[in-house]
């Protein structure tokens, strides 16, 4: 018996240790994000876990698709222009999208979106809609003002029975969807890799941005980075992650910015050419702490160093 429960218990060992190695904690603050298609996601904290999407494939800088990032808690926000490039350039990006040249802008609190409804004859529509939340955690755009053709009212078009839900038809497949004359948006879907996973907590309109909360606004046990002179970084501690040709287990990397004075500007795509404009110094732990210039400053890095 005794036998038994020590197999057991170094079964089960193992697993947690598996467990364990298939994340890789991180916590991020003032960074903004190059997505592809010109998105910028402005991460203002982020606490959470890159978790491996195959078996056996650690997380790995180089292959976007090999994590997606588990949110526990995060404010990030987007401008209006990068809210225009992603509905184009992602959302409605297919030739059979119902809604075409869209243009995004902030007024107030409201959201206001220009475009065309792709139908027998192309209509250009204008409205105006406030952010919220669904309860199951999407951003939920209900129109507040409507005009089709420059003249035709929401109120003309409910009169006819011609609710967005019947003018737009998408697809099951697209991260968003109708309901009434509401525009649903799923997060998780949302955006272009890394995929993320979260609960949606709150969104709303402030500084012409439009900023979501992941999760609580104050979330118990986040990492720390083992250096706080840094006020704009990405840190990731435990696993096992991928970068380039290396491979960091029990990972202990903090990556800095080398220009404080402004947000983290961080490109996926361009990483290693930021790793090779910046410089890292090894930790009496064996972690590892790396200052990169930002991706805007990358050309000017380089003729500064010629």
């Amino acid at each position: 018996m005794r036998h038994i429960m020590l197999a057991l218990a170094l079964i089960a060992s193992a697993s947690l240790r598996a467990s364990n190695d298939d994340r890789v904690a991180t916590r991020m603050k003032n960074v903004v994000f190059h997505l592809d298609k010109e998105v910028e996601l402005r991460v203002e904290d982020l606490s959470g876990n890159l978790v491996r999407t195959s078996p056996g494939k650690p997380p790995a800088f180089d292959d976007l698709s090999s994590y997606l990032l588990d949110i526990q808690s995060a404010r990030v926000s987007m401008t209006p222009e990068s809210l225009t490039n992603l509905m184009n350039n992602v959302v409605f990006a297919g030739p059979d999208a119902p809604i075409k040249k869209l243009t995004i802008e902030i007024e107030g609190n409201e959201l206001k979106q220009s475009g065309v409804l792709k139908k027998k004859i192309d209509v250009p529509f204008t409205m105006r809609a406030s952010v919220a939340v669904t309860p199951d955690g999407r951003i939920r755009l209900h129109p507040t003002s409507m005009k089709a053709a420059g003249f035709i009212s929401k109120r003309v078009l409910n009169f006819f029975g011609l609710e967005l839900e019947k003018l737009v038809k998408l697809s099951a497949e697209s991260p968003a969807q109708v309901d009434g004359d509401d525009l649903l948006l799923d997060p998780a879907r949302l955006l272009p890799p890394p995929r993320i996973r979260g609960r949606l907590t709150g969104a709303w309109i402030a500084d012409g941005l439009v900023v979501e909360q992941f999760g609580p606004s104050q979330p118990q046990h986040a990492l720390t980075p083992p250096n706080l002179n840094f006020p704009n970084y990405m840190y990731y501690r435990g696993g096992t992650l991928r970068f380039g040709k290396l491979t960091m287990r029990d990972t202990d990397l903090l990556l800095v910015d080398d220009d404080p004075k402004d947000p983290f500007d961080f490109s996926p795509s361009q990483y290693n050419d930021q790793l090779v404009a910046g410089y890292s110094k090894n930790t009496p732990s064996h972690g590892l702490i790396t200052h990169m210039p930002d991706a805007n400053d990358l050309a000017r890095t380089r003729v500064a160093r010629k």
